[in-house]
C-alpha cells in the first residue's frame, strides 16, 4: 500500500516541502539576526549623534567656570598709579598790613614793594600836610602797551595820622619843578573845572574823596588820581599814577590812560580797611619791628591766594 501512494507529484511536493523547510531553517535566523543587528547599529548611531549634539551644546558653558579671571583683572585696575593732578598757580595774591588794617587783592604779575623796601624816590602824596607814612606800592609790569608812550603805572598806599576828617578831604596842589609845556596845558584845558575839584566816589565797599592832577614836562608826564578815606582816626590815601614819556625823535602812539586807570581802580575796589588801633605817631614814624605773620585773605574771584607779605612801615 505504501508503494502504491508514491507518485511523481507526491515526490515533487515532498521535495519542495523539504526545500522550504531547509531554507526557513537556515536563512530565516540569519535574516532575523541581520535585522536585529541593523536595528542595534541604527540605535547605536542615533545615540552617538545625540551624545555628539549634547557635547556640542554644552561646550560653550565651559568658559563660565573661568569667569572669576576677569574679576581678578578688574580688581587690579585701581592699583595702577594715578596721574598727578596738575595744580594751577593762582593768578592773584592778597596783600595784608595788620598794623594799619589794610588789605587788597592784586594780580600776581604786579610787583609789590612793602614800606621798608620802597624806591628811593617815592611817589608824591596828595595830603595837604606832610607827615604821612608810605605803606606799600604796586607796580604794573612793563611792556603791556608796546609801541606807545606808556612808561609806568602804580598804586601807592599811604596813611596820615595827623589829619582830621575834614583835612582828609583836602588835597595839596601839586607844583612842577620844570615848566609845564603847551601839551600839558592842552591836556588840562580838556578837563572841566569840576574835574580839578575833589569829588565823592564809591569803589567797592569804600566811599572815597577823589581828585585828579597832572604834572610833568613835555617828554615825561604824570597823571595822578588820589583817593582819600578817613578811618581809624587816620587818613588813608590810595594814589594811582600813570606816567608817559617819549623822546622828540620817537614816533609813538599815545596810550589810553583811562584804560590803565580802570585796571588800577579794579584793584582799588578790593581794598578793605579793618577797624584796628593804629600804632602811636612816634611808633608809626619809626616802626621797624616786623609784624606777626599775616594770613592770606580770600580772593573775591574764587582763586586761591598766597600768604600776604608782611610790611614794615617806614616814614616818608
Amino acid at each position: 500500500m505504501a508503494n502504491i501512494n508514491r507518485t511523481p507529484s507526491n515526490e515533487e511536493q515532498k521535495f519542495k516541502q523539504i526545500e522550504n523547510d531547509s531554507w526557513s531553517g537556515i536563512y530565516l535566523p540569519a535574516i532575523c539576526a541581520g535585522v536585529v543587528m541593523t536595528i542595534v547599529l541604527f540605535m547605536a548611531v542615533s545615540c552617538s549623534k545625540k551624545s555628539d549634539t549634547t557635547t556640542k551644546i554644552s561646550a560653550p558653558v565651559a568658559p563660565a567656570t573661568q569667569s572669576p579671571a576677569p574679576t581678578t583683572a578688574s580688581a587690579a585696575v585701581p592699583e595702577m598709579p594715578k596721574k598727578a593732578v596738575k595744580k594751577h598757580r593762582p593768578t592773584t595774591a592778597t596783600y595784608v598790613n595788620g598794623n594799619y588794617g589794610v588789605a587788597l587783592t592784586y594780580p600776581r604779575k604786579y610787583s609789590l614793594q612793602s614800606g621798608d623796601k620802597l624806591k628811593q624816590l617815592p611817589l608824591q602824596t596828595g595830603f595837604s600836610r606832610s607827615g604821612a607814612v608810605e605803606i606799600a606800592s604796586l607796580d604794573m609790569p612793563d611792556g603791556l602797551y608796546p609801541e606807545t608812550d606808556f612808561s609806568s603805572a602804580l598804586l601807592n598806599v599811604s596813611v596820615h595820622q595827623r589829619l582830621s576828617e575834614d583835612e582828609c578831604g583836602q588835597f595839596a596842589t601839586q607844583s612842577n619843578d620844570a615848566a609845564i609845556t603847551k601839551s600839558t596845558e592842552a591836556d588840562r584845558s580838556t578837563k572841566s573845572a569840576d574835574s580839578l575839584k575833589p569829588s565823592a566816589i564809591k569803589l567797592g565797599a569804600n566811599q572815597f574823596t577823589e581828585i585828579e592832577q597832572m604834572s610833568g614836562s613835555g617828554d615825561r608826564q604824570s597823571d595822578l588820581k588820589y583817593f582819600h578815606l578817613f578811618k581809624n582816626s587816620a587818613c588813608y590815601e590810595f594814589a594811582l599814577d600813570v606816567e608817559t614819556s617819549r623822546k622828540t625823535d620817537e614816533d609813538l602812539a599815545q596810550v589810553d590812560r583811562s584804560k590803565i586807570f580802570k585796571q588800577l581802580e579794579k584793584i582799588l575796589t578790593t581794598a578793605r580797611i579793618k577797624e584796628v588801633e593804629l600804632p602811636g605817631i612816634e611808633n608809626a614814624e619809626r616802626a621797624k619791628a616786623p609784624e606777626p605773620a599775616a594770613i592770606a585773605q580770600p580772593v573775591p574771584n574764587g582763586t586761591q591766594t598766597e600768604k600776604a607779605q608782611v610790611v614794615t612801615p617806614e616814614p616818608k
